[in-house]
């Protein structure tokens, strides 16, 4: 294959040492390109030559990087599982056998942290004998994300973004846009036990480090400088060679591109990096070629949020701005901005919104008809059921695929049952797959197609409430994620609760009214109930039917009352949804 990293060609090496578990043969249902973008992704480590630094790479989507010091190691970003940590910890075996002495998270994203066990222990933290580095945010970030918040949904989402469903091959999953797959076994975290703000400066093993908060992809990123090394590692500032995420179609919160882009400008730029080591992507060699890369990367994300508030400013909505708004040929050429994982059309699209929020300004939008009531009345002037599929047949065999999955989507939202139409919006979602290299929308169009055709497979989804991940999490934070279930048709009133949780010592309230939850760190005085329970029968209480994880904790002495009982708890527990195991659907919506 030629050189491996890219930039210059002196100053680092590459040893292969795995297989590349992308699907790299070229097929008819994979744009060429990304079948060229998954051949960079072999596995192996690269060194930057003399500096002590290396990065092993192709073994998840995130590469780790580790650093060699005088007396111990210093590994920044573990993998997404532990079982890949393991692998990675083969390789970095045979760099060297001293002790780790620390850990950095650069942001809360799973595959830059979940695979940490493969690597050290809680108990390692706790000591202080590692180090465990995180953004002073992570953790809340870990919780909002997880148990908390849209997690449920987008764990649902990441699904059919990240491909999780699908096999890799010619007719599924290709590769994981920044790296050649995202499959998570079995997560892990240990707790940060140093935080940065913005801005820290450590020296560990004789290493002088230099962490810089830079929100841009996360809103916790860091990035480490090595000024004695002259080495940037740029977490997923620069995310991999592709153009970045500025949104995420998985779902996310609005990721500023102004913010993304001065961080670039104020902590990337201005350092004299002779090599750039990114948490996705391979190496990059040379001072020139870094500071063009920085550079280019700044300018593509500026010049898409420029252009696209400069159209908006002239009266222009989403559908326009995607016409509009393309980066020119002296960024689009970019090897480090391809279409493989963000894009512009979607970057547009919640640009707008994030600036304007969803109102288009058209008042008919205002209070439109319930979206299947108005594909009702399309179907009905349309001339009905048979009319509307014979049109998208139509269309599917003139090839506006596109043109075919709008109009069957009228029949499958309003009938979900339709056969017919479900598997001709399959049909069309999977051509439309097939001729996108981006693999998030990739993704998303060929699991949909799964899904409608019922080929699709739930046993493979991702379970982002890992035990592990639920053992770090304080119990009141486990507890206020109740919040998010309150069904405000049964709770009304006011009623009040306490919770000790034994092992840690916490207190915690429990305050329904007006059908929110509030949640307070002292029982109150009028709970109906305060029960002793350890952190683990907490989770069980959110995660299974409280009523019963409570009345067997009791009959095995791990729990008590010291205020009312069991009626009291079930009588609470009433106000809120049960859990359900029901699949949500995206598909036929």
């Amino acid at each position: 294959m030629g050189q491996y990293w890219l930039g210059a060609a002196e100053g680092v090496t590459f040893t292969p040492s795995g297989e590349n578990t992308a699907f790299t043969e070229f097929a008819d249902t994979v744009p060429a390109e990304m079948t060229e973008h998954s051949r960079t992704m072999d596995a192996g480590t690269f060194e930057i030559v003399g500096k002590n630094v290396f990065q092993i790479f192709g073994y998840a989507l995130s590469a780790l990087t580790v650093v060699v010091g005088d007396d111990g190691l210093i590994l920044i970003d573990p993998p997404e599982d532990v079982e890949k940590g393991k692998r990675q910890l083969i390789e970095l075996r045979k760099i060297s056998d001293l002790p780790i002495k620390a850990v950095l998270y650069s942001h809360w994203h799973t595959d830059h942290n979940a695979g940490v066990k493969a690597f050290i222990t809680q108990e390692q933290a706790d000591s202080g004998e590692v180090l465990v580095i995180a953004h002073r945010d992570f953790m809340a970030n870990i919780i909002a994300n997880s148990i908390s918040g849209d997690g449920p949904i987008i764990a649902v989402r990441a699904d059919y973004s990240l491909g999780s469903l699908l096999e890799v091959g010619a007719e599924g999953r290709v590769n994981g846009g920044l790296g050649p797959d995202f499959i998570m076994e079995t997560m892990s975290l240990v707790t940060p036990n140093t935080l940065v703000d913005d801005r820290l400066e450590l020296t560990v093993a004789g290493v002088r480090m230099e962490f810089f908060w830079a929100p841009s992809e996360a809103i916790d990123e860091i990035v480490t400088w090595f000024p004695d090394l002259g080495v940037l590692q740029s977490a997923e500032v620069i995310q991999g060679e592709s153009f970045p995420n500025l949104h995420s179609i998985r779902g996310s919160r609005y990721r500023d591109p102004q913010a993304w882009f001065k961080s670039i400008d104020k902590n990337l730029r201005p350092l004299p990096a002779d090599f750039m080591v990114p948490s996705h992507g391979r190496p990059l060699a040379g001072r020139t070629e870094v500071a063009k890369v920085l550079t280019d990367y700044r300018d593509a994300i500026s010049y898409v949020y420029d252009q696209t508030l400069r159209h908006i400013n002239q009266g222009f909505l989403p559908d326009d701005l995607v016409e509009k708004v393309t980066l020119p040929e002296s960024l689009s050429s970019s090897e480090w901005l391809g279409d493989f994982y963000g894009g512009v059309p979607h970057s547009v699209r919640q640009i707008y919104f994030g600036e304007l929020g969803w109102f288009n300004a058209d008042p008919t939008t205002l209070a439109p008809l319930n979206i299947r009531e108005s594909s009702q009345r399309y179907i009905n002037l349309i001339g009905g059921r048979d009319a509307v599929l014979t049109a998208a047949r139509e269309a599917a065999n003139a090839g506006d695929h596109q043109w075919a999955a709008e109009l069957v989507s009228h029949l499958v939202r309003t009938d979900p049952t339709d056969q017919d139409a479900r598997l001709l919006k399959a049909d069309a979602l999977r051509t439309l797959g097939y001729g996108t290299p981006n693999s998030n929308w990739r993704n998303f169009y060929l699991t949909a197609a799964r899904e409608l055709d019922g080929t699709i497979d739930y046993s493979l989804a991702i379970q982002i409430n890992a035990p592990d991940q639920i053992a770090a999490m304080p119990g009141s934070a486990l507890l206020e994620s109740l919040r998010f279930r309150v069904d405000p048709e049964k709770a009304g009133g006011t009623v009040s609760a306490g919770v000790q949780v034994a092992d840690t010592g916490e207190n915690v309230g429990l305050i329904l009214r007006n059908g929110v939850l509030e949640t307070t760190a002292s029982i109150p005085d009028d709970a109906s109930f305060v029960m002793s329970i350890p952190k683990q029968l907490v989770a069980g209480m959110v995660f299974l039917d409280a009523v019963a994880v409570l009345k067997k904790a009791i009959e095995g002495g791990v729990a008590s009352f010291t205020l009312g009982g069991l009626d009291e708890v079930t009588a609470f527990f009433a106000h809120f949804d049960a859990r359900s195991e029901e699949r949500i659907t995206l598909a036929d919506r």
